[in-house]
């Protein structure tokens, strides 16, 4: 299929978007140019566990994105990511997570643009690194995520779109269909984008309240050691570790580029898989507990009204 050259601009922001760690999206429009943030996801039971497990999850995340718009109304996007995940549990005596660290180093590249007809195309690639170190790095650490996505701005009150990604959000790395509706007002935004996640915002002044329900996760090259249930010596050779938050949040706009930014609520269908060096796979569901997460970005400055 023969692709028009004005369609890669809306392509790369949406594509963009989807590969956020933070989950904001160029889709949105809500292009963040760097950020970092703190996770605590708390004191949870493993509920697959025979050994009355229960694991503590602290979060870190960091994010820088680099745009630059061509004269073909294409914008393109460098970015890096990290994030580390570290587990602490109790009685750990059948997951072996205790003292592991799980790394997220990503690079992506993106590109949006505007195509005829009100149509946006956004394409984008990030190759990644998701490993615990445990050994020297090999071809299991790295990992390909990407998105494929069409928007329409239909008015200026509604847009949608659709596509493919290529992710590892659940876990495995797979394919999926990207979904996109975007209902907005002069005060407020409602936004479904699948797989990633469905918010509703409404904006004041310099602050943003609502509310969230976001999917986070990844498969991680592990090589460690446990003892299942059977008190059998184990090889850990892939773990997966994904998640679901719910709840509200709240931002606050310092001058014209930060942004404070808050969020609390509910884990839900949490849940931690570990692959044997045999292939054989067992899964873990963790107890729904509360989050809280705190973050700063930089923001681009907002648009004068007209």
């Amino acid at each position: 299929m023969n692709i028009p050259k004005h369609f890669y601009k809306p392509l790369l922001s949406a594509i963009c978007g989807l590969l956020l760690l933070n989950g904001s999206t160029v889709m949105s429009q809500n292009l963040q140019l760097a950020g970092l943030s703190y996770t605590r996801f708390s004191n949870a039971e493993v509920l697959d566990s025979p050994q009355n497990e229960n694991v503590e999850v602290n979060e870190y995340n960091f994010f820088v994105n680099l745009p630059k718009t061509l004269k073909n109304e294409t914008i393109l996007i460098n970015g890096l990511q990290y994030r580390l995940a570290t587990p602490f549990l109790d009685n750990d005596l059948n997951l072996g997570l205790e003292g592991q660290q799980l790394h997220v180093i990503g690079y992506r590249f993106a590109a949006i643009h505007q195509l005829e007809h009100k149509w946006r195309v956004l394409v984008s690639l990030n190759p990644t690194l998701s490993t615990t170190f445990n050994t020297a790095l090999e071809g299991d650490d790295f990992l390909l995520n990407g998105t494929f996505h069409f928007v329409k701005e239909k008015t200026d009150h509604f847009a949608y779109g659709g596509g493919i990604a290529l992710t590892s959000s659940y876990g495995l790395p797979r394919l999926i269909p990207t979904l996109q509706f975007t209902f907005k007002s002069d005060n407020a935004k409602f936004e479904i984008l699948l797989p990633r996640h469905i918010t509703y915002d409404y904006y004041f002044e310099k602050f943003t309240v609502g509310l969230q329900m976001a999917v986070s996760g990844s498969r991680y090259n592990a090589n460690y050691s446990r003892v299942n249930s059977l008190n059998e010596i184990k090889q850990v050779d892939k773990l997966s570790y994904t998640r679901v938050i719910v709840g509200p949040t709240i931002n606050y706009r310092i001058g014209s580029f930060i942004q404070l930014e808050a969020s609390g609520g509910i884990t839900i269908a949490r849940r931690v898989g570990l692959q044997d060096d045999s292939l054989d796979y067992e899964n873990y569901d963790i107890a729904n507990r509360p989050f809280f997460q705190f973050g700063i970005v930089i923001v681009p400055p907002k648009k004068d009204k007209k």
